[in-house]
């Protein structure tokens, strides 16, 4: 899996696209300041109610970071645990909270 992502990211550094996976996807896309984010999508969404989780690497220009969500949805509402881990030219980052209620996007628009 690594060999696979590492190759995409040499060949393919200037492009950014996502390739969609059951219940989820795989996104490659690269910062303004140009790191390269590799970003991994699962979940599963039914009349609001599902579990979705996260998890992005970003590299490059002297920094690594790497960060995990994973969410519970009821009625809308997306709770659960992140993290956060890295290193980059202002020291390490390391960092965790949870999350209680945030509206997802679609009802966010209401």
């Amino acid at each position: 899996m690594k060999l696979p992502l590492l190759t995409l990211v040499l060949f393919v550094g200037a492009q950014s696209f996502t390739i969609p996976l059951l219940f989820g996807g795989i996104s490659v896309d690269k910062t303004p300041n140009n790191e390269v984010v590799i970003g991994i999508n699962r979940g599963i969404n039914i009349l609001g109610n599902g579990v979705d989780g996260r998890t992005n690497f970003v590299v490059g220009n002297g920094t690594f970071n790497a960060n995990d969500a994973a969410g519970v949805l009821v009625n809308g509402k997306r709770t659960g645990p992140r993290t956060s881990l890295g290193a980059g030219k202002d020291g390490f980052n390391i960092g965790s909270e949870i999350l209680v209620e945030e509206p997802t996007k679609k009802n966010a628009r209401k």
